[in-house]
């Protein structure tokens, strides 16, 4: 019917101009993803980011909180040394899990003293990477019924690395077992300082030894003329100069 309507001509050239807008709109090529979203769409997603990045920054704070609480229930310095052995790689919620496992160590030993000269001897025991608060409470009332009270404190003493282990490793042991490792890890802490004399002695014998093989090395070079000392570069300057 469209054809046998009388179009004036203002008409018709409307009529054409629309069909060669929509034309040249399907012809253009799509938007990148995203930019034919709708305002709205866009705004929404913004507000999605902003809403979890002020989210991770509330939890962030909230660790940093709870980190400093549990640090300052910890012996100064103590912490430090669980930091060292992990290479001061920051792991989520460790300050407290330290917290955690001093809290079981020290219920173990008798006084607060014990239980630091224990983690001076085997930090190991309250890194919460190596070890757990079963391990401690179980482990420990484990020698108490084989040893007695007084037997295992004096063994958590000697080699308070006893706590890493489960209780079913240690009841693997035999009491012999227990008690001649024990004495053993208490010869080598007794004698912990002739052990780094040795050693270093050792270093020592291997740098001087090192450096009688590199003078010995110089001589023989000198000796066939491949390296020469400068007093040596001056007498061939000399003699060759005559």
């Amino acid at each position: 019917h469209l054809l046998e309507y009388p179009w004036s001509l203002l008409e018709t050239a409307m009529l054409l101009l629309v069909l060669s807008c929509s034309l040249s709109l399907l012809q253009q090529p799509r938007p990148p993803l995203g930019l034919g979203l709708r305002p709205a769409l866009l705004c929404g997603r913004r507000v999605a980011i902003v809403m979890a990045a002020d989210e991770a920054a509330a939890q962030r704070a909230e660790q940093a909180d709870r980190a400093a609480a549990a640090l300052a229930q910890l012996p100064p310095g103590l912490y430090n040394r669980v930091s060292f052995q992990s290479g001061g790689m920051k792991q989520a919620y460790a300050e407290e899990e330290c917290l955690v496992l001093w809290e079981a160590l020290k219920a173990c030993y008798p006084t607060e003293a014990d239980a630091l000269a224990a983690v001076d001897k085997n930090s190991m025991t309250v890194n919460p990477s190596m070890n757990s608060p079963s391990k401690i409470t179980e482990t420990h009332a484990l020698l108490v019924e084989r040893f007695g009270a007084g037997k295992a404190s004096e063994i958590i003493m000697q080699n308070p690395g006893i706590l890493t282990c489960t209780a079913a490793a240690v009841a693997a042991q035999s009491d012999d077992e227990i008690l001649g490792v024990t004495a053993l890890v208490a010869k080598v802490d007794e004698n912990k300082g002739k052990a780094r004399l040795l050693v270093l002695g050792g270093l020592l014998s291997v740098v001087s030894l090192a450096g009688t093989g590199l003078l010995a090395r110089r001589r023989d070079l000198r000796a066939r003329g491949v390296f020469r000392s400068s007093s040596e570069d001056e007498k061939l300057r000399r003699i060759r100069s005559n």
